[in-house]
């Protein structure tokens, strides 16, 4: 009977359990692992990308746009890496904190059973005043010997974890190093091609004519998207005032409320450091000679170097909104924050790292990328520059504090 109604029980909790689990889901977050091996593929296929440009004798700039690409995703995979080795740290110390506390229960079941013994047990079944009796007994007995072999189970698994833990964190560790040492390699690299074609003769001229082509582009770019917003701002304004039309032929009595659709505009500070790590000036705005350049870079400089180290951060240095945030050209990994109204930015070039997307609002001090050599740089730095109703500013007349450094 009992085993019927056993039965009974367990195939009601299967049908319903069928009825009552939810679908599994069709989308999900993606784990740190799955994020570092997508990256690593990525690494691998940009390697696939430049052997193939160098087999192709693809010129100087070519070559350097993919290595650029790959140390941004080699910089990517670090910081996964050390996201991992964050999540397997904090798993194994908690981990050791449930250690303590099952072998603390398992230490105190074992001394409960030597003072118990296997003769307690029979004394307890012999207790028995009827089969029924027996029975429950019998179950009593076996849900005790079960909870002792689970606090066994449940040390031997969090031991097993543990182990499998710490071999991963040092595994990872190691994985870390040599992402660390590849990249710096990959960095020297870098710099020892543009270095070398920097060198051919009229190849100055050519990066020049490149970076005088971009900075066109750029600005008739930077035009396009303000007299766009130009016209989003008028269409919102005839739509507020339809609305507000709207409103007064319904309500006879009642104030409308005011408009809001401006677009922040620029800090009343003025203009601020784009990095709060150093003051050195580099390279200036304008015609600088070719040895200034360490015979990189264009002769007629459309923004000030800030020297600053590999990875640190880089600041906005007005509030604003974000029009551009990808790769351009020489300026490689650049972002353009622009100020209020139309023709008035800031451009950051040369990013490691770009840290903020088009159409985000930023304030002024917000991290918006980390420095880095990417496009036509040989050495880590900030390339920053002032636009102010589309003319180019010489930024050193608005910071102040400056350093001349190598010039």
């Amino acid at each position: 009977m009992r085993k019927k109604i056993l039965c009974m029980v367990l195939a009601f909790a299967m049908v319903l359990g069928t009825v009552c689990l939810p679908a599994p889901a069709t989308a999900y977050a993606q784990t740190t692992a799955e994020k570092l091996e997508e990256t690593k593929e990525k690494v691998a296929e940009l390697k696939n990308q430049l052997d193939a440009a160098k087999a192709g004798k693809q010129n100087a700039m070519e070559q350097k746009y993919i290595l650029d690409q790959r140390n941004t995703a080699l910089l990517e995979e670090i910081e996964l890496i050390e996201m991992q080795i964050g999540e397997t740290t904090a798993r194994i110390e908690e981990n050791e904190a449930q250690e303590a506390v099952q072998y603390e229960i398992f230490c105190r079941q074992t001394r409960e059973e030597e003072e118990r013994g296997m003769i307690s047990y029979w004394s307890v079944l012999f207790k028995a005043k009827s089969f029924t009796d027996l029975l429950s007994r019998l179950d009593f007995v076996n849900e005790v010997m079960n909870y002792n072999q689970s606090v066994i189970d449940e040390l031997q698994r969090i031991r097993a974890q543990l182990a499998a833990d710490r071999t991963a964190l040092e595994e990872q560790k190691a994985d870390l190093d040599a992402a660390k040492a590849e990249l710096e390699e990959q960095l020297a690299a870098a710099n020892t091609l543009i270095a070398q074609y920097s060198a051919q003769e009229g190849a100055i001229q050519k990066m020049y004519d490149e970076e005088a082509a971009a900075a066109a582009q750029l600005e008739e770019e930077i035009r396009r998207y303000n007299e766009e917003q130009e016209r989003l701002r008028k269409q919102r304004e005839e739509e507020e005032r339809r609305q507000r039309e709207q409103q007064q032929q319904q309500q006879q009595q009642g104030e409308t409320g005011g408009d809001n659709s401006g677009s922040p505009g620029a800090t009343s500070g003025g203009y601020a450091w784009p990095t709060n790590d150093t003051r050195l000036i580099t390279s200036p705005v304008g015609w600088r000679s070719r040895a200034s350049t360490n015979y990189i870079g264009t002769t007629n400089h459309q923004g000030v170097d800030i020297g600053a180290s590999y990875g640190t951060n880089i600041l906005a240095s007005k509030s604003g909104t974000v029009i551009l945030a990808r790769w351009y050209g020489g300026l490689g990994n650049c972002v353009i924050i622009q100020h209020g109204a139309a023709g008035y930015y800031t451009t950051y070039g040369h990013m490691s790292r770009i840290l903020v997307s088009e159409g985000q609002q930023v304030s002024q001090g917000q991290v918006i990328g980390l420095v880095g050599n990417t496009g036509n740089s040989n050495g880590p730095h900030i390339h920053f520059e002032i636009h102010e109703d589309y003319a180019l500013k010489d930024p050193l007349n608005y910071l102040t504090g400056w350093v001349r450094y190598g010039w």
